[in-house]
């Protein structure tokens, strides 16, 4: 395993030791600047590790005998000694990460959270490894559910402006809308006063309160149809009402326990206990989310278990609050974090009897790639079983999913659910010339040709020679095997079957030859090195170049080419060719020459030059040409401004 680097050891110990107070702040990770402020402006960082490495119990003469015992150097971890002064050895980083280990000072899981931190705060190229890999699949060390809660406080209010369900109850500040139809059309506005009470005109008053709206519609039948017959249940009705809530009345609610902002709510009578949690801001991370209680009148009336609306939409257990009741969050309960190859790793709460394979239900289930013969739970054990000093932890091994199945899961536990190898069986691999290279299963009876003619076939630039066939042997080392081609059909001359992880090699004829160029210098717009081809001429490179500039010589160009014979340390030789105005190509279309003039034009065409590899050409520059030099003449003179100079030597 890669370990993280200890320039962010600002990082690592906020991951070792400060997690809560990151998860509060929505789950930001600090950049790697705000990492070294924190080095400089927060020395007691540093003093966090040794403070972890203190409460392990061991003093430093016992720290260095485990160390001796263990295999590692006795002073590998003075740096974070309690009372240390000098600062970690970051040389020696590696092996004090695995030693902390080793020692149980810090889990596995502990570690591999805080390599993401780091590496996600330094952003190289871990963060496009570890972090692409595992930290997409969640962070294990987040507590389930928390965020939830963590946007604003409205999500769980009712609306207030639609109609409420038959279930809702009555009380007083409650306004309804009495509507009748049919044999007389009424609507009557009615308020529940304090004492619960609606009074309908020629029909008199009715108790209402803590009736559902469902109740009431049976309770008007009875009282409406003594003062207007047409009221009655069926088709014979003449006259027909509709009663709703036309106005909600306040609540007002505490929550109080393990939340963010405890206190005293008015919420809308509509409200749940969900309500209440969200405006109170949800639990804290020491608070529970499978037993919350809503006690009424000093009794329990219900609890609310956040699992099932959380992992199944299913709001049935959302108590619908009345006046006075308290939402109490306790302290959580037994916690197991689930890491790996799950779909949703964190942290969740458990509730009595569930075993590890309920862990992982909570966290999704299995992900594609999990390794479920293999998987393994680190384990704190009670006070009960701690027998031997120092033997405070184990490492329980699953025996599969059934085995999951059977294991109680205990508070503390760390599950590790751990990833298939990323071997693929049953495959070949052709690289090089052909048309699809890639990975190809290995059918019955495959051979090299037949792997061939599944990639498309060979180029027609193939190197018919040889072909490479590299073989993965028992032992993982390989042996090199090898063919040939009969001809361009691809037809394979020495053809033979193919065996699992066998990697096919066809090399292309353009790879073997050398990358060849001419380049140019001088009076040329865009001068460099330019990739040679088979008949280039002087006058197709100058336009490779952009053209000469307004300074170039036209009566000749001198060309260095490598010469026949090496003798007497000949690096090259040169020639002159001529040239003529037909090299600027910025002429009109009628011929004329459009630039500047002076530029000297020699009459004449001048014969193709045609360039061999590596040539060098020299576009020269016209002796002693330069533009205009200017001054400016400022001051008591008649005519001041910018004057051209008409010779080198002018006073």
């Amino acid at each position: 395993m890669r370990i993280y680097d200890w320039r962010a050891l600002g990082l690592t110990v906020l991951a070792f030791s400060f997690v809560p107070a990151a998860r509060a702040a929505a789950q930001q990770r600090p950049t790697s600047a705000q990492a070294q402020e924190l080095l400089r402006t927060r020395p007691e960082l540093v003093e966090q590790l040794r403070k972890r490495v203190g409460e392990s119990g061991l003093s430093p003469d016992q720290v260095r005998a485990r160390l001796r015992a263990e295999g590692y150097p006795e002073n590998l971890l003075d740096g974070y000694l309690p009372g240390a002064t000098s600062a970690p050895d970051a040389k020696l980083r590696d092996s004090a990460q695995a030693a902390l280990r080793s020692l149980g000072l810090v889990d596995s899981l502990d570690v591999e959270e805080a390599e993401i931190v780091a590496d996600s705060a330094q952003g190289g190229t871990a963060a496009d490894s570890a972090i692409a890999g595992r930290a997409a699949m969640g962070n294990p060390d987040r507590i389930f559910g928390l965020d939830f809660f963590a946007t604003g406080a409205n999500r769980f209010q009712p609306n207030l402006a639609g109609p409420v369900d038959p279930s809702y109850r009555l009380g007083a500040g409650d306004k309804l809308v009495l509507i009748l139809t049919g044999d007389v059309e009424l609507t009557y506005e009615l308020d529940v006063n304090r004492e619960g009470f609606i009074v309908i005109p020629q029909v008199g008053q009715l108790y209402v309160a803590n009736l559902t709206l469902g109740q009431l519609e049976d309770l008007l039948y009875t009282r409406l149809g003594r003062s207007y017959s047409g009221v009655r249940r069926g088709a014979g009705a003449t006259t027909r009402f509709s009663i709703s809530v036309s106005r909600l009345r306040s609540l007002q609610v505490f929550v109080a326990g393990d939340v963010l902002r405890p206190g005293s709510y008015r919420i809308a009578s509509a409200g749940t206990a969900f309500t209440a949690l969200y405006a109170a801001g949800g639990p804290t991370e020491n608070g529970s989310l499978r037993g919350i209680v809503i006690r009424r009148g000093g009794k329990v009336v219900a609890t609310l278990d956040a699992y099932q609306y959380l992992l199944a939409g299913d709001a049935s257990n959302d108590v619908r609050l009345e006046n006075g009741d308290v939402v109490f969050v306790p302290v959580h309960g037994a916690r197991a974090r689930v890491a790996g190859a799950v779909k949703r790793p964190a942290t969740y709460e458990l509730k009595a009897g569930e075993s590890i394979s309920d862990v992982i239900t909570l966290a999704g289930g299995y992900a594609t790639t999990a390794e479920r013969r293999a998987m393994t739970v680190e384990r704190v054990l009670p006070p009960s079983e701690r027998r031997t000093p120092g033997a405070d932890r184990t490492v329980v091994a699953i025996d599969g999913e059934a085995g999951a199945a059977t294991i109680p899961a205990r508070d503390g536990d760390r599950i590790l659910v751990p990833k298939l190898s990323d071997r693929t069986r049953n495959r070949v691999t052709i690289k090089g010339n052909v048309y699809t290279p890639g990975d190809f299963g290995l059918g019955g009876g495959l051979t090299v040709s037949g792997a061939i003619r599944a990639a498309g076939g060979i180029k027609s630039d193939t190197y018919l020679g040889r072909i490479l066939v590299s073989r993965l042997r028992a032992d993982s080392t390989r042996v090199q095997l090898r063919s040939a081609f009969a001809d361009a059909s691809g037809r394979v001359t020495d053809d033979f079957a193919l065996q699992e992880d066998d990697e096919i090699t066809v090399f292309s004829l353009t790879d073997f030859r050398p990358r060849r160029y001419v380049t140019i210098a001088g009076a040329v717009k865009k001068g460099g090195r330019f990739p040679y081809r088979e008949g280039i001429t002087l006058r197709d490179l100058v336009l490779l170049a952009g053209g000469m500039q307004e300074s170039a010589y036209l009566n000749e160009a001198e060309i260095a080419r490598l010469p026949e014979s090496r003798a007497a340390g000949a690096t090259a030789v040169t020639r002159r060719v001529p040239l003529d105005s037909s090299y600027l190509f910025e002429r009109g279309p009628d011929g004329k020459y459009d630039g500047p003039p002076g530029i000297p034009s020699p009459a004449g065409g001048s014969a193709e030059v045609t360039l061999e590899p590596y040539d060098n050409v020299v576009i020269f520059r016209q002796p002693d040409w330069e533009l205009q030099r200017t001054v400016w003449l400022t001051g008591e003179v008649r005519f001041p401004g910018q004057y051209s100079l008409r010779t080198k030597t002018e006073r």
